[in-house]
C-alpha cells in the first residue's frame, strides 16, 4: 500500500472544522479540481456512501466510491475507497489544539503489480496525490475560517 498524508492548522475550533467537512448539503466548496460529489444522505455517520467524480490531467475522470468506517464528530471521519480504480482506507483526524484545530488526512491505496507498483507509487504518484491533499486540505481550511469570528488573531 502506498501511503500519503498531510496536516494542517485551522484557526477554528474542532466543531466548525467537522461542520465544515461534513456539510453535504451542496458540493464541498473546498473540494477542488473538477470534482463532483454525491452522498447517501439517507445514513449519516458509518455506512455513509459517497461517490465522487475528479477530473485529472488530460480530462481523465476517475470514479470513486467510499463508504464512511468511522464517525466520531469533531475527531475522526474514516473511509473505505472501494472504487474500481482506486481502493484502501483513508481518514481525517482532527485534533483540538489552544487556537483552533489540527487536521491531519492520510490516505493508504493499493497498488497494483506488487512490489514494482509500489515502488512507482511512491515515485510518482505519491507526491502528486499529497499535493492534491494539501490543496484541498487549504480549502478546507479556508472554509472553515471564513466565517469564524476569531480566525483573523494571533
Amino acid at each position: 500500500m502506498a501511503r500519503v498524508e498531510t496536516v494542517t492548522h485551522v484557526e477554528a475550533p474542532p466543531e466548525r472544522v467537522w461542520g465544515t467537512l461534513v456539510d453535504w448539503e451542496l458540493p464541498p466548496a473546498w473540494l477542488t479540481e473538477g470534482r463532483t460529489l454525491s452522498v447517501d444522505v439517507a445514513v449519516h455517520g458509518v455506512g455513509t456512501e459517497v461517490r465522487r467524480t475528479s477530473t485529472l490531467a488530460f480530462g481523465l475522470k476517475v470514479h470513486d466510491r467510499m463508504v464512511l468506517t468511522d464517525w466520531e464528530p469533531e475527531r475522526l471521519l474514516g473511509i473505505r475507497h472501494d472504487g474500481s480504480a482506486l481502493r484502501g482506507v483513508g481518514a481525517l483526524e482532527l485534533t483540538p489544539t489552544p487556537h483552533g484545530t489540527r487536521v491531519e488526512w492520510w490516505e493508504e491505496v493499493e497498488t497494483p503489480f506488487g512490489a514494482l507498483g509500489e515502488t512507482l507509487a511512491t515515485v510518482f504518484a505519491v507526491p502528486w496525490a499529497r499535493r492534491g491533499l494539501r490543496k484541498r486540505l487549504a480549502g478546507l481550511k479556508r472554509q472553515a475560517e471564513c466565517s469564524y469570528p476569531d480566525a483573523s488573531r494571533d
